[in-house]
């Protein structure tokens, strides 16, 4: 029985607007820090249906964010996150690589569940089969049309 949902931020809830740009979203947002103060949404987006999906999701179960590093806590995006999800978890703090298995062991452990009972997702295949390989029940981000009807699925 799935207890818990586990969801990646980068390329899966935020987007950059730049449809073009392929580069890493936290490496973005560190180059446009150091040229000074900027507008995050001029830059970034975040993908509402997926956000309103985990919303309601989340009157069933918790809903967590499991990261790399930190774009999550810019000022801009931030208090939109917390009445979603119960917790955000960065790799990054955490000490962890979002690339080993054992990693998904730890993020179950943290929110009190076996890693059976969580669906992750995450745009990036070696993590996804990471996680698959710690024994979360994952699946690979390509667009919201994909990945909501999966979700729903696992979650009956």
């Amino acid at each position: 029985m799935i207890k818990a949902l586990v969801t990646d931020f980068s390329r899966v809830l935020l987007h950059p607007l730049d449809p073009n740009y392929s580069g890493g979203l936290n490496s973005l947002q560190r180059e446009l820090e150091a040229q000074g103060e900027y507008d995050f949404w001029a830059h970034f987006k975040l993908n509402q249906e997926l956000l309103e999906f985990y919303k309601a999701v989340g009157q069933k179960i918790p809903v967590y964010i499991f990261t790399s590093e930190y774009i999550q806590d810019h000022p801009a995006v931030k208090p939109q996150l917390e009445s979603v999800f119960t917790a955000v978890l960065s790799a990054a703090r955490l000490g962890l690589s979002k690339k080993d298995p054992e990693t998904y062991q730890i993020i179950a452990e943290k929110i009190g569940v076996q890693t059976a009972d969580v669906v992750y997702t995450d745009d990036s295949l070696v993590n996804v089969t990471a996680a698959n390989k710690g024994g979360m029940r994952a699946v690979q981000f390509e667009t919201n049309a994909q990945i909501i009807p999966v979700i729903k699925l696992l979650l009956v």
